[in-house]
C-alpha cells in the first residue's frame, strides 16, 4: 500500500489512523475496523459469537472480534504490498506469508 498521503506530525513522522466501531448484543460482537492512510481507506470486519454456556464477558467478545478483523486487515495489507511490488518489478515478490 502506498502511503504518500499519510498524515504527518510536526516532526515529520507519518501516521495511519485506525477506527473501530462495535455492535454488540447478548450473543455476538461485531466490529468494523477502518484503516485510513491519506485518502485511502481499508475496511475489515470481525465477529465473535458467545457460546450460550459461556458467561457474558463483553471484553472477551470485543477482543476476539477485533483480533479477527485485524487479521483480515493484515492479510489485505500483505496482498497489496505483494501486488505493488510485483507490478513494479514485473517479477514474483519473495515475501513470505503472502
Amino acid at each position: 500500500m502506498d502511503s504518500p498521503g499519510a498524515s504527518t506530525d510536526a516532526a515529520g513522522a507519518r501516521g495511519w489512523s485506525v477506527q473501530l466501531r462495535f455492535e454488540e448484543d447478548e450473543a455476538r460482537t461485531r466490529v468494523l475496523v477502518t484503516l485510513t492512510v491519506g485518502s485511502r481507506t481499508l475496511p475489515a470486519h470481525g465477529i465473535a459469537r458467545r457460546n450460550p454456556l459461556d458467561p457474558n464477558l463483553p471484553r472477551v467478545g470485543e477482543d476476539l472480534a477485533v483480533s479477527r478483523a485485524l487479521s483480515q486487515l493484515a492479510h489485505e495489507l500483505l496482498s497489496d504490498a505483494v501486488a505493488s511490488l510485483e507490478s513494479t518489478t514485473h517479477s514474483p515478490a519473495g515475501i513470505r506469508g503472502a
